[in-house]
């Protein structure tokens, strides 16, 4: 459009020229309008600098491996409630019954292990807790029952969920896909951010400051600035984590948290799930494969098999139980012997 705004002029010859374009893609990638960009952000960052200074939220301030912080204020039910309470949930899918009048309970700030065999039932069972399938039977997060609200709604309320798979948004960093996660609580004005307003750049930063916290804390801090399609499946899954703490759950049902994680970073998954409740306060439910991991990690175990719940107890007490044996371990002595607790 050039020729036709300002005519045809030598100058106007040269910018429309191969090697016109190629300087301009050098030294203006955004385009001419670019340099009206770098204007306007110019001025937005005097007016920042001038604004009041943002105050992030209660978050533990940024950590590494030698601090840590007591666990900041959440909305964890009172003692002696349930965290997370499921009472004769059953799902059927036309004539199989995937999961059978499970009932279970969850107290304040437990690591819950479900356990079972492949087809067992139990990623069925914590898609209902979430409201990704329809089930018959009651589910209640502290005193709200969930029973008749869609997923959405039960985000909302603090029900937290990481899939097998971390459908994460492999074209951002780190650092934006947690900031992405903390629109939830420190939303941004779409006018705002399209036009550059302070207001909305105060926000940003805010949700940047609490982002390196929580990247700060979970050891990702290597990774900020890394995207998320290019990391390994366990520093994703660490990644997902990041975004589940942003979202200020208070019970997160994590469905096979190492699957497809080496075997090294397995070992350092437990006692990360181990800091992440001591510092937030956080109560779990975790399906895992990993038997040494689960019963290592878990305050409480339940144990299904064919969608019902064959065993429920203490680490320990659900390791010996005949039924466990049976149908998770078979009768292999050596198989039992090797189930041992994971060191933490």
């Amino acid at each position: 459009g050039l020729p036709a705004i300002f005519g045809d002029t030598p100058e106007v010859k040269l910018l429309t020229s191969g090697a016109g374009l190629l300087i301009l893609l050098m030294y203006f990638p955004g385009g001419l309008v670019q340099i009206l960009y770098s204007a306007r952000d110019t001025l937005f960052r005097w007016l920042d600098r001038r604004a009041p200074a943002a105050v992030p939220r209660d978050r533990p301030a940024a950590l590494d491996s030698s601090t840590r912080v007591a666990a900041v204020d959440r909305p964890v039910p009172v003692d002696g409630a349930a965290a997370l309470r499921v009472e004769g949930v059953s799902v059927r899918f036309g004539a199989n019954r995937a999961v059978d009048d499970v009932s279970l309970a969850i107290a304040p700030r437990q690591i819950v292990g479900l356990m079972g065999a492949n087809g067992a039932g139990k990623t069925t069972l914590m898609n209902a807790l979430g409201g990704f399938v329809p089930c018959e039977g009651r589910v209640w997060l502290g005193d709200h029952e969930l029973s008749a609200l869609a997923p959405a709604a039960r985000a909302r309320l603090g029900l937290g969920r990481a899939f097998q798979n971390a459908e994460l948004f492999g074209d951002l960093t780190v650092r934006e896909t947690v900031q992405v996660a903390l629109e939830r609580t420190h939303r941004t004005s779409l006018v705002g951010t399209l036009v550059g307003w302070p207001g909305a750049a105060q926000v940003e930063r805010r949700q940047r400051a609490e982002a390196d916290e929580l990247i700060a804390f979970l050891g990702l801090g290597r990774y900020a600035d890394a995207l998320i399609g290019n990391l390994s499946t366990g520093t994703r899954r660490i990644a997902e984590l990041a975004c589940l703490l942003a979202l200020d759950a208070p019970v997160l049902c994590l469905d096979e948290p190492t699957a497809g994680v080496a075997q090294k970073e397995t070992e350092a998954f437990g006692p990360l799930l181990q800091e992440i409740r001591s510092q937030f306060g956080i109560t779990m439910l975790v399906i895992e494969h990993d038997m040494p991991l689960i019963l290592g990690i878990s305050d409480r175990v339940y144990c299904m098999e064919a969608g019902a719940i064959i065993a429920a107890g203490t680490p320990d007490e659900v390791r010996n139980d005949p039924a466990v044996i049976a149908s998770y371990l078979g009768t292999d002595k050596r198989a039992i012997q090797r189930s041992g607790t994971l060191a933490t």
